[in-house]
């Protein structure tokens, strides 16, 4: 499997020049001993050409239909194309000999998305009580539902109920990865106006979402293969905050999102400690 980029996707990279760039790495390791050396090394050469690493998660399940080989995950963000590959060249050695498969992402990130749904988290306490998400309703909601989810686009039922039968109080990330319908991708942008209110009331944010350019590692016998156009990574501060919005969510809401996707993926990751 991909561990490097093709030339195509190499130049298609370098393209993109001075623009600040984000690389999302999905990591299948050799050897779960071989976890924290690869961590530190690609660290330091992220930050040895002016990157961030902003998220190491450990990737703990898949929500969607489907199993993923992915254990970790690591979101680099980089200020311009050519210091992101001079820190990808520079760990071609650990690579190889920690990792098994790779599947990158080039995501130009909107920081301004962030900004302004963290700073109505002074309105938290408000919405939960006009919006009524003090409360899950119950992973039964789901499974009641069973049989009408999507499976393109809904969490899987059986996974949604794994999910909340363990570390409930603890925060995480959500990862997306969205494919819109032709034309989708402004009914999404209706789906986030309406939800984005019901996230700041359980105390969640999007930490990074952005466009997604093109494929840095992978091909078709990559698991994660796809044309996906939106990368997300959403902070929860905990998963019982994650239930009470997804059974809050109004049908309208449901529908118009599912009108908009045509493939999603759906992880739930925990911050490594550095």
């Amino acid at each position: 499997m991909a561990l490097e980029p093709s030339s195509i996707q190499r130049d298609r990279m370098l393209a993109h020049g001075k623009t600040k760039l984000i690389l999302v790495q999905f990591l299948v390791m050799k050897n779960m001993g071989f976890v924290q050396d690869y961590l530190n090394v690609t660290n330091q050469a992220v930050l040895k050409e002016d990157g961030t690493r902003e998220h190491q998660l450990k990737i703990d399940q898949v929500i969607t239909v489907g199993e993923l080989p992915y254990s970790y995950l690591t979101v680099d963000r980089f200020p311009s194309s050519q210091s992101l590959l001079l820190a990808h060249e520079n760990t071609r050695e650990i690579r190889q000999d920690s990792l098994n498969e790779v599947y990158a992402l080039i995501v130009q990130p909107n920081p301004a998305i962030k900004k302004a749904v963290k700073g109505l988290g002074f309105m938290s306490s408000l919405l939960t009580k006009l919006l009524g998400t003090a409360e899950s309703k119950g992973i039964e909601k789901i499974q009641e539902h069973a049989d009408s989810l999507d499976l393109d686009t809904d969490p899987d039922a059986s996974k949604a109920k794994e999910f909340s039968s363990r570390k409930l109080d603890e925060p995480f990330y959500m990862m997306n990865l969205n494919q819109f319908q032709p034309g989708g991708k402004r009914e999404y942008n209706q789906y986030s106006a309406m939800i984005t209110p019901r996230l700041v009331s359980v105390g969640g944010y999007p930490d990074i979402y952005g466009k997604i350019l093109s494929t840095y590692i992978g091909d078709q016998k990559s698991a994660l293969s796809n044309r996906w156009h939106d990368f997300a990574l959403v902070y929860y501060p905990s998963r019982t905050s994650f239930l009470r919005l997804m059974t809050n969510t109004p049908r309208g809401a449901v529908h118009i999102r599912r009108d908009a996707l045509k493939k999603v993926v759906l992880i739930p990751c925990s911050d490594l400690v550095e």
